[in-house]
């Protein structure tokens, strides 16, 4: 089946196995060519028969990585999950080894280094990846997630920043992501919307700014307050251009790096949000606070709006 040809010193070896084109591939060595040869031929014969047990799960994931992933609006955070699972995974097995076994043992370990939040974000990212591989790729018939019981989400959070926390942090943070996260408390806009902010999209003169790329995928309306748009002010508007040099996940970890530098404990970038809801809630009608936040069902608000009993009897 393999053919092999002498040119200039090197070796050319060429496979032809129908239904598929002819493959060549010119090597060095002899030794090399029959080593493609064969290992070429065993997979398209496979192929040929509907057996993929050539495929490997690294090959897979970061085929999967580099050709869907890389397309997806949060491409940077799936691609960094797949990276972390080749890196601390047995991924040099056959795609078609991968049982209900194996993703247990994955999961329970996952679950001792990680909340059942993340985990359940492992599982959905992987979830997708196995449907790829039944209905676009045809390696597997099944896919083996199906099998797994995949963690519940975590209860969801509660926390609201301090305003004292604020303050102590604020001297930790660089210009730019002083006013990133300042501007997040102003308007409960997420680290990737901020991140992605265009001048030519902000309308200062008419206090509000759009947002094209969100979670949800549909553009949004940003109202903007008067500390907000003194914020943006201050930033030396230009006419069109990023507003930011940071990427999502850099606001995220230089955040962090500041908390713990301030010696404050308990809260994420993501509580600003939190913050946010909860400080405009008390100024905003229901439905106003909703189309400012982007939430289609009224009930999200509940999540997001967390004062405390205290604060509520203040109030009575």
């Amino acid at each position: 089946m393999a053919t092999f040809q002498k040119r200039n010193g090197r070796i050319t070896a060429t496979i032809r196995i129908k239904p598929h084109k002819p493959q060549s591939k010119t090597f060095d060595t002899v030794r090399d060519a029959k080593a493609w040869a064969k290992e070429t031929e065993v997979a398209l014969i496979n192929e040929n028969h509907k057996v993929y047990d050539h495929v490997i799960l690294k090959d897979a994931l970061e085929e999967y990585r580099d050709t869907i992933s890389i397309k997806k609006r949060g491409a940077d955070r799936e691609i960094s999950r797949i990276n972390y699972i080749l890196k601390h995974t047995k991924s040099d097995i056959a795609l078609a080894k991968v049982d209900k076994e194996f993703l247990v043992s994955w999961r329970e370990w996952r679950l001792e280094h990680v909340s059942s939040s993340t985990v359940r974000r492992d599982f959905i990212l992987l979830a997708g990846f196995f449907t790829w591989c039944v209905e676009t790729k045809l390696w597997l018939g099944k896919n083996p997630v199906k099998d797994v019981q995949i963690p519940k989400d975590s209860p969801h959070r509660e926390r609201i920043i301090q305003q004292e926390e604020i303050d102590a942090l604020l001297p930790y943070l660089s210009d730019d992501l002083k006013a990133i996260f300042l501007l997040a408390i102003e308007t409960g806009m997420r680290q990737s919307e901020i991140g992605g902010l265009d001048w030519k999209r902000i309308h200062l003169s008419k206090n509000y700014l759009v947002l094209t790329i969100t979670k949800n995928g549909r553009p949004r309306e940003v109202p903007l307050s008067k500390r907000a748009v003194q914020i943006l002010e201050s930033l030396n508007p230009k006419k069109l251009g990023p507003v930011f040099n940071y990427q999502s996940i850099e606001i995220s970890t230089e955040f962090m790096k500041a908390r713990i530098a301030a010696g404050l404990l308990g809260f994420t970038f993501h509580d600003s949000r939190h913050t946010a809801a909860t400080r405009i809630a008390l100024k905003l009608p229901i439905l106003d606070l909703c189309k400012m936040f982007g939430w289609s069902n009224p009930k999200r608000a509940m999540t997001y709006y967390n004062p405390t009993a205290s604060e509520i009897a203040s109030r009575l």
